[in-house]
């Protein structure tokens, strides 16, 4: 606009002699005056037209200037505004991507829960058929076993009709031994069909969660040998179950067992009838295991053993172990063990490496499962570190002298064995436990001359066991409450003691006439057990796992509440910046109307400004011409 104002001025006002034409018409005596953009003099403005247009121009300008500052800043915010509705659409875009995962993921959870309840369903119904068929089966071999007794009666009444019917002798001995033959025949067959019966006999009732009892007897020691006592243990129906006390001379009297072990029975022989009970352990089921008896009877001997004769707790772990190996491909296993007494009725912890002032309770864990808290988990890879860590709890264990046994143990002690299985096929993942547990021997107070603190671990035992007697007469009863807080024993085991868990008990016993009123007790005791039923055994289903599930869920619930509430905000503000883009785009297009109406008069401006300016030139034209005259007449006058 400078050069056009510029281009103006020269054709208005031509340079006369190196000065302009301003210059030269105040020269002239023209009237106004101005500063030539040329020669930088004040010049004189010789026309009011080039007055008004010079301000019109300046006016113009300054309009010019500041509508197109106007329109860039507008056009900026424009632009931001845009950007800012963009990155807001995108993160619009990301959260309800995510929102959809999440959805999708909550759907995931659900229909895993569905399916597992699914299976859960179908086990309880396979549970339900097989038992019918196990009945089915018993049913079946009595009413077969019955009609084996009733053809070897009538074998027999055949071959006392025989033998009167035959004169000559060697034919009648030929018969008989043909008959005996036979008779060999059908004991096998009945012992072996008896075998069959026990063994499903023994699975009725495993199933339907009774506690089973094995008898153990001990052989008579030298310092009873020595002393003159006598065996008063009958062992003549062992293989049946069967053992008989002999008690005042020829008294008997017989208690029925699950499995009776005889002195010449080995430590494998005794866990090869626990061993099914104890890999129920890798399946998921909380078992119990415990031994029973009067104080040296031999029930450390059973339970931990030496090192060349292991005992359970050994074989045990040493079977998990080979079993969890066997299933590696199927199953992942943790196994952690803890070793613990219940001494004078408190809890001390066997594998603490430093003794420890604070007191362990027994807490509950949620879904009726009990743990002690800061209890020592040694985790266990293989069977070389287990014997290690038993040495370790059996070392600790509180033990002393009386007049029964030189090396009486003066405390309960427990081992636990805590299982965490993850299915690798269908992702079922369980939790349990099994305890091996050492009771401490029952006493009498007049037998063993306890005294001091020997009294007082004495009697805290008796009361221990006491307790154990009360909770096991409450489930024999069936009654409505079962008093496992009685005692820290029966408090501990009161997830596998109860029902959902599988329970053995091995009840001790010394052959010794000197202990029979002891012996009749504790078998008293162990028949008491025998009849309880716990009720089927359940599954232990990792609760944490399930915990986690539904903490995801309720996390996930609140995370898709949070996305929502923040997307509505979203929403609302993207409404917003809509609203406010809408009043720019407005404000834009109403500024770009200006924009046009001030150019269209610019352009009506520009052509009369040509206009004027092709006057200015005819004008300038004539004014020259003027003063070629008046050069002339000049030249004339001299």
């Amino acid at each position: 606009m400078q050069t056009m104002y510029v281009l103006i001025h020269k054709l208005a006002f031509p340079s006369i002699s190196n000065l302009c034409v301003e210059h030269a018409a105040a020269k002239l005596g023209t009237r106004g005056s101005g500063l030539c953009k040329k020669c930088l003099t004040d010049v004189e403005i010789s026309s009011p037209i080039q007055k008004r247009t010079a301000k019109l121009i300046s006016k113009y300008e300054k309009q010019i200037e500041e509508l197109t500052s106007q329109c860039n800043i507008k056009s900026d915010e424009c632009s931001m505004a845009w950007s800012l509705v963009e990155s807001t659409n995108q993160e619009l875009d990301r959260l309800k991507m995510e929102l959809h995962q999440k959805l999708v993921q909550t759907d995931n959870f659900e229909q895993v829960l569905d399916t597992q309840t699914d299976q859960l369903r179908k086990v309880s119904q396979n549970y339900e058929n097989d038992k019918k068929l196990w009945a089915a089966a018993i049913s079946n071999l009595e009413r077969k076993i019955k009609a084996m007794k009733q053809e070897q009666a009538l074998l027999s009444l055949e071959a006392h009709d025989c033998a009167h019917a035959i004169p000559d002798l060697s034919k009648m001995i030929e018969a008989v031994r043909a008959l005996v033959a036979q008779c060999d025949d059908l004991k096998m067959k009945y012992h072996e069909e008896m075998a069959k019966r026990k063994k499903l006999h023994n699975i009725v009732q495993e199933t339907k969660g009774n506690i089973r009892v094995f008898c153990r007897c001990r052989p008579l020691s030298k310092v009873e040998t020595s002393s003159g006592y006598k065996c008063v243990v009958d062992f003549d129906g062992a293989n049946d179950g069967d053992i008989g006390i002999i008690n005042g001379g020829t008294a008997k009297k017989t208690f029925k067992f699950d499995r009776v072990y005889t002195p010449k029975d080995d430590q494998a022989e005794v866990y090869a009838d626990a061993s099914p009970l104890v890999t129920s352990v890798l399946d998921g089921y909380n078992v119990c295991i415990f031994a029973y008896g009067q104080t040296g009877t031999g029930k450390t001997f059973t339970m931990e053993g030496t090192e060349r004769n292991r005992g359970v707790n050994y074989r045990t772990l040493e079977e998990l172990f080979k079993i969890a190996e066997e299933r590696k491909d199927t199953v992942t296993y943790n196994i952690s063990v803890s070793v613990l007494e219940v001494y004078n009725e408190q809890i001390r912890d066997l594998l603490a490496t430093s003794p420890s002032s604070k007191k362990l309770e027994i807490k509950q864990a949620g879904e009726g499962s009990h743990h002690v808290p800061g209890i020592v988990e040694a985790k266990v890879e293989d069977i070389n570190e287990v014997w290690d860590v038993l040495q370790t709890g059996s070392n600790s264990r509180a033990v002393g002298s009386n007049n029964v046994n030189e090396h009486s143990s003066r405390s309960h002690c427990m081992l636990c064995i805590m299982v965490r299985a993850k299915n690798l096929i269908n992702g079922d993942c369980t939790r349990s436990k099994l305890w091996l547990v050492d009771l401490a021997g029952s006493e009498r107070l007049a037998k063993t001359d306890a005294q001091g603190d020997r009294l007082k671990e004495a009697q805290n035992i008796n009361r221990s066991l006491s307790a154990l007697g009360d909770v096991i007469s409450a489930l024999a009863s069936r009654s409505s409450h079962i008093p496992y807080r009685n005692s820290k024993l029966t408090h501990l085991l009161q997830d596998s003691l109860g029902g959902d868990s599988k329970a053995l008990m091995f009840v001790q016993i010394s052959p010794s006439d000197n202990d029979a009123s002891e012996t009749l007790s504790s078998l008293n005791f162990a028949s008491r057990v025998r009849g309880i039923e716990l009720g089927p055994a359940k599954k232990q289903v990792d609760t944490a796992e399930l915990q986690k599930v539904k903490q995801m869920l309720e996390r996930s619930k609140q995370e898709a509440k949070l996305k929502e509430e923040s997307l509505r905000k979203l929403e609302e503000n993207c409404q917003n910046l809509e609203s406010k883009a809408k009043g720019k785009e407005q404000l834009y297009k109403n500024l770009q109307d200006k924009v046009k109406e001030l150019e269209s008069q610019l352009d009506s401006k520009t052509h009369s400004q040509i206009t004027s300016e092709k006057q200015q030139s005819q004008l300038s034209g004539k004014l020259k011409e003027k003063e070629e005259a008046c050069t002339a007449l000049q030249h004339k006058v001299t």
